[in-house]
């Protein structure tokens, strides 16, 4: 084998092992970094943080800031002591002094039983209900500076040393106002002592001593510490309270956001949204969300509206459409004209319900939609409306209808008493009650078979919350027509359901190039126009929310009842408001 192969064959297996090791790396197992997740606390925990932060920060910057104050104050009110006991001392050792009774050892022993006791450190922890000593030192010199009469122990005491250099004798000697403060011992906190001298003058005002009063700042630590301490617990007892009521704060805050999260969660059950007495922010949230809902759902609510309206206009529109381009046919005869002619105003008029139903549903279904109520007397309202319907009573042939009150006919020319207008008197919006109740009534009128009657009782209706039970007024509309199917009494206010589209009578059936066949056969004469026709399915719909509005219930029934040996089937509908 050539060199030349060799070669080949190594590079073969080293681009080899290349791609091998691009596919299969060697070494370190490649690690995937998982993106980490924020901290996620509740902001009951951060409002709770938030404020113990500030509280402690508070503290720390209030505490600092006070002592740091406190103790240059607490020097000063020490010094302003000194002075005037000081001023007392100069002006009642001014006549012993200028007598010479100040050096006699009787009258400094008269003075050492007011100062007894200890002046430095050891006295730090005492409290004033404890003490029984003075904390003050006092030393008398004459004008040279000498010490003549020293308040200290004789361990202690600098009778007879020259104080003239101290800058609380040097100063006073020469007229100026003369202070000190010493450190008695570096290893001890606050040993310092300060001493404020005052002048001892003659008659003829000639300084002829010095008295020194002292006191170390160290007496008034117990004090300090003491301050320190009842601050801290009041400020731990407050921070404690402004903690808790942080939580309370944090914690209804965060029902507050907990109830506008599941309002938002139930806005498509139309809850009704909460109200905040402490929260108006929250309040006005609450009211953004609701204005933004109801325009969604007007929205929606129109999007839907128009695609159900175009879908229910195509048969109307399609059957005039059919009719107008059938009555274009010279060879039609008169009766199949007037006929068609008759199809087109039926279906004119079918649209017209329609977008008058329509309409109406629309704004009762609005969410901002409100009732002008009045009282309304039930009695007089259904006669007006009995009498309204009359002519359509006659086209189709039905007897009057009757309206019944415990037994008693009140037909409309029967004036009611004072009694019933009272049983019978509702709140509610006259416009809205006539509507539905009309709609009631023309769905009787069109399926009842020879009468309608309209019954009105009143009830009590037990409510649980409320401690009385209130009177009920029920209206029942009944027609003596065929009753409505199982399946459909419970879709009947359901929109757009319409129980006559179920059998309605297909175009192809009618035969309308055939006019001997219709004449040979009574139940097929104008077939056309006496087979049931499908209604807006919005009339039921409207009464139902109508109702609903008013606080009251509606219901459909199938009646079988028997009366003078005669069995009567029909349908009622029952509408049941509460009374005034």
């Amino acid at each position: 084998m050539s060199s030349f192969d060799n070669t080949d064959q190594k590079n073969a297996k080293i681009s080899q092992s290349n791609w091998y090791a691009k596919l299969h790396p060697i070494g370190t197992d490649q690690q995937v970094e998982v993106p980490k997740r924020p901290l996620n606390l509740s902001i009951f925990f951060r409002i709770w943080l938030a404020v113990a932060l500030v509280l402690i920060i508070c503290g720390i910057v209030v505490f600092t800031q006070l002592f740091s104050y406190v103790k240059p104050t607490v020097k000063q009110v020490i010094e302003d002591t000194l002075l005037d006991t000081s001023k007392l001392m100069a002006a009642s050792l001014q006549e012993p002094l200028q007598s010479g009774t100040l050096y006699d050892e009787s009258y400094q022993s008269s003075l050492d039983k007011a100062f007894v006791g200890q002046l430095a450190g050891d006295n730090s922890k005492t409290t004033y209900d404890k003490k029984t000593y003075s904390s003050f030192r006092i030393y008398v010199t004459d004008n040279k500076g000498i010490v003549i009469y020293d308040s200290l122990p004789e361990s202690d005491n600098a009778e007879g040393e020259d104080y003239s250099r101290w800058n609380d004798i040097y100063l006073t000697l020469r007229g100026q106002y003369g202070v000190r403060s010493t450190v008695s011992d570096s290893r001890k906190r606050d040993s310092s002592i300060m001493y404020v001298a005052q002048p001892i003058v003659n008659d003829m005002s000639q300084i002829i001593g010095v008295v020194s009063v002292g006191k170390p700042v160290a007496s008034v630590l117990p004090y300090l510490d003491n301050t320190r301490e009842r601050m801290l617990v009041t400020a731990l007892l407050v921070s404690i309270i402004a903690l808790m009521l942080a939580g309370l704060v944090a914690w209804w805050l965060k029902q507050s956001i907990t109830l506008v999260t599941k309002y938002t969660r139930t806005l498509a059950e139309d809850t009704q949204k909460p109200y905040f007495y402490l929260g108006n922010e929250l309040n006005n949230l609450t009211d953004t969300i609701e204005t933004m809902k109801h325009r969604l759902e007007n929205k929606a609510y129109v999007s839907d509206y128009v695609h159900t309206l175009t879908h229910e206009l195509k048969s109307p529109l399609t059957a005039i459409r059919a009719s107008g381009e059938l009555l274009e046919d010279d060879g039609l005869d008169a009766e199949d004209r007037q006929m068609l002619i008759q199809t087109v105003g039926e279906q004119s008029i079918k649209m017209q319900l329609l977008i008058d139903r329509l309409l109406l549903l629309a704004k009762v279904e609005q969410p901002t939609f409100r009732l002008n109520r009045q009282s309304i007397p039930l009695v007089p309202l259904l006669q007006s409306l009995i009498r309204d319907n009359t002519v359509q009573l006659q086209q189709q042939q039905l007897a009057p209808i009757h309206l019944y009150m415990s037994d008693k006919l009140l037909d409309s020319d029967v004036i009611a008493t004072t009694d019933v207008l009272t049983q019978t008197t509702v709140f509610a919006d006259r416009f809205w009650l006539v509507q539905s109740l009309q709609n009631l009534l023309d769905n009787a009128i069109h399926f009842a078979e020879s009468r309608v009657n309209i019954v009105l009782s009143v009830a009590t209706q037990s409510i649980a919350t409320l401690p009385t039970k209130p009177q009920v007024v029920t209206i029942t509309i009944f027609n003596d027509g065929k009753p409505i199917p199982d399946y459909a009494l419970t879709k009947a206010f359901d929109r757009y359901f319409s129980l006559s589209h179920q059998r309605i009578i297909p175009p192809s059936s009618y035969q309308t190039s055939s006019g001997a066949e219709r004449n040979n056969d009574k139940s097929t004469v104008n077939t056309f126009s006496s087979a049931p026709k499908k209604g807006t399915g919005l009339g039921l719909t409207l009464v139902k929310q109508v109702v609903e509005h008013h606080g009251g219930s509606v219901s459909l029934n199938n009646i079988i009842t028997e009366s003078n040996e005669q069995l009567i089937s029909g349908v009622k509908v029952s509408i049941t408001l509460p009374l005034v």
